[in-house]
């Protein structure tokens, strides 16, 4: 079925055309090569060392495919630069803050929580639900893209004289998304100040589903789908260690992290070899019920970067790799390879009708407390939420992929089974 693309802000059109203007999108106005990507980050830190080299593999396959494979016009050309520009910046002041305090990665990382499902399942519901407890911790966006004037804060006070807002920097750099495409709003609530997803930390190694989720880059998705993830996972548990050490954090001396990102899921025995103590939540919804939702956000940021946006090669790429994920999740579940009693399962439907009531069957089952004002903050989050929602909420129907439903039932039927998930379409 044809997919009728958003509108996009008038401002982006006329960047848009400015670029077409210039003949080339952009190109020679933006370099998305990775040697200018690097060498301009090195002059705005004044830092040399990126650390090990891993990432620069990934790296140049990722510009690669953005030059060749994305379409990008010049609004999307323009975003892509500063996105990995931010994020190669704040790569070479953590290995800068790593070789000045080595003690960093003597931080214990106890029982973190991991949030994980398929996107769409309710994993941010849940990531948020947890951060309410202030005995966990959360990572947000700005600490993620501005990692070290975070840790630095006790050698330069906020607010101080020539010291930036970095919650406002990091709010500014996410919200983009919002005014280039104003109906993004109703897909994905981004903040500075929010509890976000572990893409950002994946993304310091440039392994990361933020960049195949918004940008259409097959041959890069190829390879990420098949290389090992161990060199990103080590940087996920560095950050974290970062982020714990802060000597002007505000957050409980002692605690869980409480982190989240769809692609756990098909990382489950990295997950328990990185963090060997984990206790991961895992959200089970109709993978049939989220296909329309996935392809209609992937199509809404392809197209904010695009003119070109395959919408029907999305829905089909998307459902088969959600089917293929939900053999091998059932599989892998199944082998007897994972701590069972270190995994607990969720039903969409089960969180949605009584959130507050889930967590505290997990804390139950974690033999951990749930105090008195943990659960006065999650009623209070309930009730905001309870409020913010209606006519603007993402709207999307299975129909609109074009897809036969009875065919894709049957290839999801095992994994509904094995996790009593009910059908929603």
């Amino acid at each position: 079925m044809a997919w009728t693309p958003p509108e996009r802000a008038p401002w982006v059109d006329n960047v848009i055309a400015y670029g077409r203007g210039l003949g080339d999108d952009g190109r020679s106005m933006v370099s998305l090569d990775p040697g200018d990507l690097l060498a301009a980050a090195r002059a705005a830190t004044g830092l040399e060392d990126a650390g090990d080299d891993w990432f620069e593999e990934p790296m140049a396959l990722l510009c690669r495919a953005l030059d060749e494979e994305a379409e990008l016009h010049l609004a999307g050309r323009l975003r892509a630069r500063a996105e990995l520009q931010v994020i190669l910046q704040n790569r070479l002041r953590l290995v800068d803050l790593w070789k000045r305090e080595p003690v960093i990665a003597e931080e214990e990382l106890a029982s973190p929580i991991i949030v994980t499902g398929l996107g769409r399942s309710g994993t941010t519901l849940m990531h948020e639900l947890l951060s309410c407890d202030p005995a966990n911790r959360a990572p947000l966006l700005w600490e993620l893209l501005h990692t070290v004037p975070g840790a630095l804060r006790g050698a330069q006070a906020p607010g101080s004289a020539g010291t930036p807002d970095w919650v406002a920097v990091a709010h500014a750099e996410i919200t983009l998304m919002d005014a280039m495409v104003p109906a993004f709003t109703r897909m994905h609530e981004n903040a500075g100040h929010l509890p976000t997803e572990c893409i950002f930390l994946f993304a310091h190694e440039f392994s990361s589903d933020m960049f195949t989720g918004i940008y259409n880059v097959p041959s890069y998705t190829i390879w990420k789908s098949g290389a090992d993830q161990g060199p990103a996972y080590r940087w996920h548990r560095r950050m974290l260690q970062t982020l714990q050490w802060d000597p002007g954090a505000v957050g409980p001396a002692a605690g869980s992290w409480v982190v989240k990102a769809p692609s756990h899921l098909s990382e489950l025995p990295l997950v328990f070899a990185t963090y060997p103590d984990a206790r991961v939540v895992v959200n089970h919804r109709d993978p049939l019920r989220v296909v329309g939702s996935l392809a209609d956000t992937m199509a809404t940021l392809h197209w904010m970067h695009s003119d070109r946006v395959a919408h029907a090669t999305l829905v089909e790429f998307l459902c088969m790799g959600v089917e293929i994920q939900m053999d091998n999740v059932t599989e892998v579940r199944d082998s007897g390879v994972l701590p069972a009693g270190q995994i607990a399962d969720v039903v969409y439907a089960d969180l949605v009708a009584d959130p507050i009531g889930t967590v505290a069957r997990l804390y139950d089952s974690w033999g951990r407390d749930l105090s008195a004002e943990a659960e006065a903050r999650l009623k209070a989050y309930v009730d905001a939420r309870h409020v913010q929602r209606g006519p603007s909420e993402h709207r999307y129907r299975f129909e609109d992929t074009g897809l036969e439903l009875a065919e894709h039932r049957a290839l999801v039927a095992r994994y509904q089974e094995r996790f009593g998930v009910p059908s929603e379409v």
